[in-house]
């Protein structure tokens, strides 16, 4: 019997500079093969299983997608990905901090034939319940994902504010970030195809929304998200409710002020520090 050892992740991936300046200017960034082929097929197995096992903690944003979350924490292959130094390593150069930490992992399944809504424009800080600036997710599809199975669309330099902080996720959401496209003029990068193991990075302070699923099949995509690895928890509380339920679920026992680092949230590249 041979067993899958994921040695291909813990090979770099090879970005260069223009790449990082241009994550670093428009808060996100489309790289090609960033999970190794030869990985693809069983990481989809097995985000799928667990993604089951989870059901009954299935969360549905307004019939916009489906997720489960912290699929590492119950799959040895799921974990092995979560924990993977090239995908840390990208974050971490994205980011240009010196580690990475994990908040948390996520599905992101969106259902075809129309079922799955279009997702509102929104910023995901809105639920980060972090004191950093560094913070970033890898969204990737496990199946090829063409533009009408509704990968992301993102506001390029919107990182760069916070003026949706205040709203959650939500029809609210969306039409305030429209008008503010409208009103400033902002660039907004329309989605693109993405093959199985492409991912995007964004930052949780970018503006980005999806289309719903014409296709006759169901988006499966997985998420990680990262922060980096000295980021500390805000001295205020939370100032919403989503915040403080996550503060509580993701960072058991870290106190205001302290260190973001939990049990639940190691460090990748430097896993000892």
């Amino acid at each position: 019997m041979v067993f899958n050892t994921h040695l291909a992740l813990a090979e770099d991936y090879d970005l260069c500079q223009s790449q990082i300046d241009e994550y670093q200017n428009n808060g996100h960034i489309l790289l090609r093969k960033v999970i190794p082929e030869s990985e693809i097929a069983e990481l989809r197995t097995s985000v799928l299983r667990s993604h089951e096992a989870l059901k009954h903690e299935e969360e549905d944003f307004q019939k916009a997608f489906r997720i489960t979350q912290n699929l590492w924490e119950i799959n040895d292959t799921v974990r092995a990905h979560v924990l993977s130094k090239r995908y840390a390593g990208i974050a971490a150069k994205l980011l240009g901090c010196r580690d990475v930490r994990i908040y948390h992992d996520l599905t992101f399944f969106k259902e075809g034939l129309g079922k799955g809504k279009p997702t509102p424009w929104h910023q995901d800080g809105h639920y980060w319940p972090l004191d950093t600036e560094g913070c970033i997710t890898l969204w990737v599809p496990l199946i090829d994902c063409p533009v009408d199975m509704g990968p992301m669309s993102f506001v390029s330099g919107s990182h760069l504010n916070k003026n949706a902080e205040h709203l959650p996720i939500s029809e609210e959401s969306d039409e305030y970030i429209r008008n503010l496209v409208e009103k400033e003029n902002l660039s907004v990068a329309p989605a693109q195809h993405m093959n199985a193991g492409d991912a995007t990075f964004h930052s949780c302070w970018t503006y980005h929304a999806a289309a719903s699923n014409s296709t006759d099949r169901t988006r499966i995509a997985f998420a990680i998200a990262y922060y980096d690895a000295d980021a500390k928890v805000p001295i205020e509380p939370p100032t919403n409710e989503r915040r403080a339920a996550n503060l509580a679920r993701w960072f058991p026992g870290a106190v205001p002020g302290g260190p973001a680092a939990t049990e639940k949230n190691p460090a990748v590249l430097f896993p000892h520090d």
